[in-house]
């Protein structure tokens, strides 16, 4: 018979290969990484976090795009501390500004202050006396779901406004 320990284990890595598609290597290093001794949750939300995002964690950051994160947490009233999240951010603005693409620090301001809010319900909503098991599938389950409404969301706008700047835009 086997423990919920071990149920829980066996759901984890059954949602890590049937829906992220994840090699037996990258199930090995959150498992590796759940199971240290010294665990931290943050850890692995962060882990978490980059396999149902899509986005890596980049340890030789552009030093510009990292100043710029840095500032935005700062304006953002977000506590100052390294982390793969704003590694990854920097990553992401400069990708986007070699395709021409640059964010200003206070859009990345209103895009942090707007998510403020939500950001903080999702983190209540997680249990804390969960196994890191458990957190971590729900935690894959939710920020895979949640990243698919905030792209389908920002095309909305995008389309909203378009139509709102010239109705011919809409189709009947």
């Amino acid at each position: 018979m086997y423990s919920e320990r071990h149920v829980d284990r066996i759901a984890l890595i059954q949602t890590l290969r049937v829906d992220f598609g994840c090699s037996i290597a990258d199930i090995r290093r959150l498992t590796d990484q759940i199971d240290r001794p010294d665990a931290r949750a943050i850890d692995v939300m962060q882990s978490c976090q980059l396999i149902a995002t899509g986005l890596r964690d980049v340890e030789d950051v552009d030093a510009h795009r990292l100043a710029q994160v840095t500032q935005m947490i700062r304006e953002a009233g977000w506590p100052q501390i390294p982390s793969i999240a704003a590694r990854a951010l920097a990553s992401a603005l400069e990708a986007s500004a070699r395709a021409g693409f640059v964010y200003e620090t206070d859009h990345l301001v209103g895009y942090a202050r707007a998510l403020d809010p939500f950001a903080r319900r999702d983190i209540e909503n997680v249990h804390p006396d969960a196994t890191l098991d458990v957190l971590a599938r729900a935690l894959l389950v939710a920020s895979a779901a949640q990243t698919r409404v905030f792209v389908a969301m920002n095309q909305l706008a995008h389309t909203s406004i378009a139509v709102s700047r010239n109705p011919s835009n809409a189709s009947g």
